[in-house]
């Protein structure tokens, strides 16, 4: 508002304050049809559990909403990973995916799912048998981190794709990973 505020100064002040008015009511409304029309956002009241629905984009991935890009999308996320390195790490990591989900579905019905509880507990126990980096004393718990923290590669798997769902492989400078998020905020 300074720098208009210089650009008005020759107006008389009841111009000035209509102007100024003016200006925030366009800018309201602006960002109020941004919002209105962004995609999985609705003007009228959903039905129950639709809100779950809207929540995931058409391949079934929480996806960035519209304004995440403009102001800044997820804060914080808490991940964990398996670092692999060598010239078979990929095909490594696949394999380990594999053991990793068949460990947590145990006897269950895979047609279920997977409690999350068991997930994260067989992806623990395979990072500190396999994981070449130092996190695996932790399970591969990275703890929460920003967006910027980690290598480019990183950050888009975990401020953008699903999460409690390992994803990988995952090329970086540093090797092949498997990386399950297990929060994002």
């Amino acid at each position: 508002w300074v720098s208009l505020t210089a650009t008005f100064s020759p107006l008389n002040g009841s111009t000035r304050n209509y102007l100024f008015i003016m200006l925030r009511i366009v800018t309201s409304l602006i960002l109020s049809c941004i919002v209105l029309f962004a995609p999985g956002s609705s003007a009228f009241v959903a039905p129950a559990g639709a809100a779950s629905q809207r929540a995931m984009s058409a391949g079934g991935e929480l996806g960035m909403g519209f304004l995440d890009g403009i102001f800044g999308g997820a804060k914080t996320a808490d991940a964990s990973h398996i670092l692999l390195k060598g010239p078979n790490a990929n095909k490594q990591c696949e394999k380990l995916k594999g053991d990793i989900y068949k460990k947590a579905i145990g006897r269950g019905d895979p047609s279920m799912g997977v409690e999350a509880e068991k997930l994260v507990s067989a992806f623990a126990a395979q990072a500190k048998r396999s994981s070449t980096c130092p996190s695996k004393n932790n399970g591969g718990s990275l703890g929460s981190f920003g967006p910027g923290e980690m290598v480019p590669e990183f950050d888009r798997v975990v401020f953008k794709e699903q999460v409690g769902v390992i994803h990988g492989p995952v090329e970086t400078q540093f090797g092949s990973h498997l990386i399950l998020i297990t929060d994002r905020s």
